[in-house]
């Protein structure tokens, strides 16, 4: 097959030699392959699938597992440093957690590509993460309903507070309870891409925290722990 765009979004040892590899495409979307002898390859070879590392690649057979056949850089890594790479490698785990194998979607492989630009510029990372998730989720078919109410369809109000069920949007929150809510403002600025400000941020965070956990069955991310203990060692 002709080479494809990709990036490497985790790796692992398989076997003596081998490399079990997760990668994003832009053609063919989530591809899992196995990269034979890789481990044995001189330094500069293996390197080519270092993390944030736009390739050119192939792979030949069928199935869920199919084996590498060509690996080039296409062209410079992204460059993220610190929390940035954090943020990076969040967003790959994200990518192999809830994306299926084998199924184009172009339009996910453009939002990480910005996303990796934007977090080696030196953007607002908070509002690059947010701003991910929330495109990703709708590429998926989990899109967020953030203009009106689950159920009555009336318009949001941006001084009323709503809890957001994943699995049906937002619906106004008339008790006082200890769940997090977050205002409608909060939810117009998501739906609009700007105007964040700190508070909207962490309202916005606090619930796409709660709509990701549920298409994770729960399930942690290891990321969410770098994350975590990033945050201690600055205290």
């Amino acid at each position: 097959m002709e080479l494809t765009s990709a990036f490497v979004l985790h790796h692992r040892p398989f076997r003596e030699t081998s490399l079990l590899v997760d990668t994003l495409t832009r053609d063919y979307g989530r591809i899992s392959l196995v990269a034979r002898g890789m481990r044995q390859q001189k330094k500069r070879q293996a390197n080519v699938f270092q993390l944030f590392q736009p390739l050119w690649l192939n792979w030949y057979g069928h199935g869920e597992l199919v084996t590498l056949g060509q690996a080039e850089a296409s062209d410079a890594g992204f460059r993220l440093q610190g929390q940035a790479s954090l943020c990076g490698l969040y967003m790959n785990e994200l990518l192999v957690r809830l994306l299926p194998l084998n199924e184009a979607e172009p339009a996910i492989y453009d939002a990480y590509q910005i996303a990796l630009h934007e977090l080696q510029q030196g953007g607002h990372e908070q509002i690059i993460l947010r701003l991910f998730e929330k495109r990703l989720l709708h590429y998926i078919g989990y899109g967020l309903i953030l203009t009106h109410e689950a159920e009555s369809q009336t318009a949001l109000d941006d001084d009323a507070l709503y809890r957001y069920l994943p699995d049906s949007g937002p619906r106004r929150d008339l008790a006082t309870k200890a769940e997090p809510v977050i205002t409608g403002r909060s939810l117009r600025l998501l739906d609009e891409e700007t105007g964040f400000d700190e508070t909207s941020l962490k309202e916005i965070k606090t619930m796409m925290r709660t709509v990701i956990n549920y298409y994770l069955g729960g399930k942690p991310l290891h990321s969410r722990e770098l994350f975590a203990g990033l945050n201690q060692l600055k205290k």
